[in-house]
């Protein structure tokens, strides 16, 4: 049912073993953070959470302004690793628990392809594509001759993916103690594979555990992290900023050990997040609070950070260019020399990483609860609400101000027309309109609204306490 219809085209060569590769070809590193969008970095603006070694990364590359995913994690997780887009790979919705739902093995991925080019390749974090009791190999299927995996659900129940985690290491069961923290294990994981390859190129995919909900305490670090903090703040919100400074340290350590190994300047960093910040966090830009949108098709429910960081080719800068994540797998192939060989949705945008020229991204298409698309002055969506967000400030790009004004149907117009365009698409996988084992949008709209009604009624009553004085 999930065969890719031109498969063969793809897998003719792929799967023969790996081909030689050119040992001056970059190392190449794809971080992403689980739950943040762009307003959680102080790189980005944010005034009360810490992330130095993200600061330093950006100050040393490319930061993007206009970065976006989808606003849900399994969507963006696909789309990130395949380089298509949701309606045409079918995972627009949340992965399901039932029986036999996973991402299919045929499904060309970032990983299947630098295999085949013959970096060493490795991914360690979260996976949530299929469950490892029922599908323990998953990893490799999808081209990654390492693998540290968060369980996610194992038999039957929901495992930790923090303190006391349940990890898949290589096929193996792992099971922490309660002074395990699992990032820790996935961050030395990464450590030890980059020690392991540092003569020959390599791969590796961070989708981090980070910072997702629950909203707990990291085991280090909270003096650093609650630096910036303001009194009003939930104890969510500080939780999170904790979360954030842990996972900012982490990638300090990547990009040590990197330096240590001799392999910094020609090794390609990126940082991004899956989508934007949960909505029980409320952030703090200049002038402005921000309620995170996870799950919402508005700015702050998919603009998410960017950054790319290669010494040896990446002059420092700041962005303003469009960069969706289905464009990460052609651009990074691009950058080593890889052709793709399956259909692809998504842009070659390396140029922007070497400042030569281009074909650059003009706006951002977003199959989600129905379509809509993004320039940097509107957003239209397929039910024909339009709102005017132009990117030139955080105040003016999270306002969501809709328009009728008449002056606009110009642009009106022309987004119809991509979206009308994006529409008639055809699926790249059979099947891919109703995938078995997937929620429907619906069902997960409901989930995440009884999840921030909960969230909701435990702030009030924090409220509550504070202004009876009992709470400190």
């Amino acid at each position: 049912m999930f065969r890719f219809i031109a498969f063969a085209l793809f897998s003719a060569g792929l799967f023969t073993g790996a081909s030689a590769v050119d040992k001056s070809k970059p190392n190449v590193i794809v971080i992403m953070a689980d739950d943040i969008g762009a307003e959680g970095l102080e790189s980005y603006g944010s005034t009360i959470f810490t992330s130095p070694n993200l600061t330093r990364m950006a100050e040393e590359g490319i930061q993007f302004q206009n970065a976006y995913a989808t606003p849900l994690c399994t969507p963006t997780r696909v789309m990130i690793m395949t380089g298509t887009y949701p309606h045409r790979n079918g995972f627009g919705a949340l992965m399901s628990k039932k029986p036999g739902a996973r991402m299919p093995a045929d499904i060309p991925t970032f990983g299947h392809y630098f295999q085949k080019a013959g970096y060493k390749t490795a991914i360690a974090g979260k996976w949530q594509l299929g469950k490892f009791d029922a599908f323990p190999g998953q990893p490799a299927e999808h081209g990654f001759d390492r693998y540290c995996m968060w369980t996610w659900f194992y038999n039957g129940k929901k495992d930790s993916r923090f303190y006391k985690p349940h990890i898949h290491v290589d096929g193996e069961f792992f099971q922490g103690s309660e002074a395990d923290f699992g990032p820790d294990t996935y961050c030395d994981f990464v450590l030890d594979f980059i020690d392991e390859n540092k003569d020959e190129p390599f791969f590796i995919y961070f989708p981090m555990a980070l910072v997702h909900s629950p909203f707990i305490h990291p085991p280090r670090l909270e003096e650093k992290a609650s630096a910036k903090f303001t009194e009003d703040l939930s104890k969510q919100t500080r939780a999170f900023g904790h979360m954030i400074t842990y996972m900012d340290d982490i990638i300090g350590q990547i990009l040590e050990r990197l330096k240590a190994s001799g392999i910094d300047e020609n090794s390609l960093v990126m940082f991004t997040g899956d989508n934007g910040t949960g909505k029980q966090i409320v952030s703090k830009l200049p002038g402005m609070s921000l309620q995170g949108q996870k799950g919402s098709p508005v700015e702050a429910g998919s603009r998410v950070p960017l950054i790319v960081r290669w010494p040896a080719k990446i002059e420092p800068s700041v962005s303003e260019e469009f960069f969706c994540l289905v464009d990460v797998l052609p651009t990074i192939a691009s950058v080593v020399g890889i052709e793709l060989t399956a259909e692809v949705d998504g842009m070659d945008l390396s140029h922007y990483f070497v400042g030569q020229d281009g074909e650059d991204r003009e706006y951002i298409v977003m199959p989600y609860k129905g379509f809509y698309v993004r320039d940097k002055r509107f957003r239209l969506h397929a039910d024909g609400r339009m709102f005017d967000i132009p990117v030139t400030s955080d105040q003016e790009r999270y306002s969501e101000k809709e328009t009728t004004n008449p002056e606009h149907e110009p642009e009106r117009e022309r987004l119809q027309a991509l979206i009308d365009q994006y529409q008639s698409q055809p699926a790249l996988y059979e099947g891919s309109v109703t995938v078995e084992g997937f929620e429907e949008p619906g069902l997960a709209e409901e989930q995440q609204k009884k999840a921030d009604e909960k969230a909701a009624k435990k702030e009030a009553k924090r409220v509550e306490k504070k202004m009876e004085g009992e709470e400190t």
